[in-house]
């Protein structure tokens, strides 16, 4: 304890100095904390993409007709298929966005099955025209259950005029792989295209899993060759080459992060190192002291250190605090994030380990020299200095 006494005492032997050096760490951690976050969320975001599954969207500016489904089902290769039809819409405030993808019920969850749900539930939802089968994530944000009717308000205006849409909840499900999965449920798209006021028949997306991955691109380029003379055609892609597309759209992070971490860590690097070593210049004879009163070199080398443990350790706190708590609000700058890949940013533990890791990487970098320095620190000439 007194050795901690020790080490706390001269960390803060100039106050000002030390605060600056501490605000100048915290930005640099917190810069880090973000930017390996986003990191972090888009590569599991594309990790989560299934093999065998593949997007067929519009290639055009134009809604898909939904007896696709039958043609596309004939394709060599399709082994199941769904449809999917964006529903957006705000619950009593404009504030309370939901998320709703209808489709057709059965398939849409043998598809999507890492949407887990029990078969109860889905023959609830096939039998219920109004149905809705909500995330445990979004009934526990509204404080929905299962027999609630609950009101919708949209863009997407009905045949009398109305743009509010009623809806009963009949069950919940979870999704186990994705534990920042976006808030968002799943209804009957018969409902949506009946009660709609056009264009009625279409759907946004066809959704198919393949018998072999290995021949998904093969299964695609047919599936557009079938209709590419059409009003209509297709732009298929596998699942993870969308979720790369629309990542791009938002630029090469991954080669941002290392870039601008690399910059500032380098910078803080030389800040936290100049200090400390400025520190223990201004205190030689201090040092001098503590060896005359029997302190080894080694516990000399290991103040240094543990100062600069203290220094890089507390930055990193706060740096990775800001960015643990600045963080899930990123998902309003990241739209293709929150809603196309079904992802909510959260800072994953591992990029706080990892930051733990580089405060750590920080302080025997920064405080390597100048605990060498204290280490071979001479008594006698340090004291002769002194007087």
């Amino acid at each position: 304890m007194k050795f901690l006494f020790l080490a706390w005492a001269g960390l803060w032997r100039k106050p000002a100095r030390t605060v600056f050096t501490l605000i100048s760490l915290a930005i640099g951690f917190l810069l880090f904390g973000l930017l390996q976050g986003v990191n972090s969320t888009f590569t599991a975001a594309i990790g989560r993409t299934k093999a065998d599954r593949l997007l067929i969207d519009p290639k055009l500016d134009k809604p898909l007709p939904q007896n696709y489904a039958s043609r596309i089902a004939k394709v060599p290769g399709v082994r199941d298929l769904t449809w999917t039809q964006f529903f957006q819409g705000f619950y009593q405030d404009q504030k309370n966005f939901v998320l709703v993808l209808t489709g057709e019920p059965r398939s849409f969850f043998r598809v999507r099955d890492e949407y887990v749900t029990t078969p109860a539930v889905i023959d609830a939802l096939a039998k219920t025209r109004t149905g809705l089968v909500i995330l445990d994530k979004l009934a526990a944000q509204y404080g929905w259950k299962v027999g609630d009717r609950v009101t919708l308000t949209s863009g997407v205006a009905q045949r009398d005029g109305s743009h509010d849409w009623q809806f009963d909840v009949v069950g919940i499900m979870t999704d186990p792989s994705n534990a920042g999965q976006f808030p968002f449920a799943v209804a009957n798209f018969a409902y949506l295209d009946a009660a709609r006021a056009g264009p009625h028949g279409t759907v946004g997306r066809f959704v198919i899993r393949v018998t072999d991955p290995a021949r998904s691109v093969e299964i695609g380029h047919a599936i557009d060759a079938e209709f590419a003379n059409s009003d209509a055609p297709t732009l298929s892609q596998l699942e993870d080459a969308f979720a790369g597309r629309e990542l791009a759209t938002i630029g090469d992070v991954g080669r941002l992060t290392v870039a601008v971490i690399g910059a500032v860590f380098f910078a803080i690097l030389f800040l936290a190192g100049n200090v400390i070593l400025q520190s223990v210049r201004e205190r030689t004879a201090e040092f001098a002291v503590l060896k005359t009163l029997g302190f080894s070199d080694g516990r000399v080398l290991g103040l240094v250190v543990l100062e600069a443990l203290l220094l890089c350790g507390i930055g990193a706190v706060l740096g990775l605090g800001a960015s643990e708590a600045v963080f899930p609000s990123i998902a309003a700058f990241l739209p293709n994030l929150s809603l196309y890949l079904a992802t909510t940013p959260q800072l994953n533990t591992s990029v706080l380990v990892l930051g733990v890791a580089v405060a750590a990487a920080l302080t025997v970098l920064a405080g390597a020299l100048p605990a060498w320095t204290a280490k071979r620190l001479n008594v006698v000439e340090a004291l002769r200095a002194r007087a």
